[in-house]
C-alpha cells in the first residue's frame, strides 16, 4: 500500500466516524428531547403529542422509540462493523432509513446517512483485500 493510499483512507475512515458519530448524537438528542415533549404532552403543557416519519404523524412516544433505535442501530452498526462488516451494513442501512424518514428535512442528515453507508460498504471491500505482509 501507498502513502497516498493510506491517507486517503485514513481521510475516508475519518470521514466515516465523523457522519456516524454525529448522527448517533443528533438522533439520542432527538429521543430525549421526545421524552421531554411526550411527558409535557401527557401532563397537559404542550399541545401536540405527534412526531413525523416521511410527513406522516405518529405518537411522541413511538418517535422516541424510533429516535433511540435508530440511534442504538447506527452505534451497534459501527462498533460491530469491525469484526463482522456485513452485519455492520445491515444495521447502518436500518438506521439510515429510520434517519433518513425522521430527518430529511434537514440539510446535512441525507449527507450523513450516505456518509454512514459509504464507509459501512467501505468496511466490506476492505475486508475482501488481502492484508499486505510486512516484510
Amino acid at each position: 500500500m501507498t502513502e497516498t493510499t493510506s491517507k486517503r483512507r485514513g481521510v475516508w475512515s475519518k470521514l466515516h466516524a465523523a457522519a456516524t458519530w454525529v448522527l448517533i448524537v443528533l438522533f439520542g438528542l432527538l429521543a430525549v428531547i421526545h421524552v421531554v415533549l411526550t411527558v409535557l404532552f401527557y401532563v397537559g403543557v404542550h399541545e401536540q403529542g405527534v412526531g413525523y416519519i416521511f410527513s406522516f404523524e405518529w405518537p411522541a412516544w413511538l418517535i422516541t422509540v424510533v429516535d433511540a433505535s435508530a440511534a442504538l442501530l447506527l452505534w451497534f452498526g459501527y462498533r460491530r462493523g469491525v469484526e463482522a462488516p456485513w452485519m455492520g451494513l445491515v444495521m447502518t442501512i436500518g438506521a439510515s432509513v429510520i434517519m433518513w424518514g425522521r430527518a430529511a428535512w434537514m440539510v446535512f442528515v441525507p449527507f450523513l446517512v450516505v456518509a454512514t453507508v459509504a464507509g459501512s460498504l467501505g468496511r466490506i471491500v476492505a475486508a475482501k483485500r488481502p492484508s499486505e505482509v510486512l516484510q
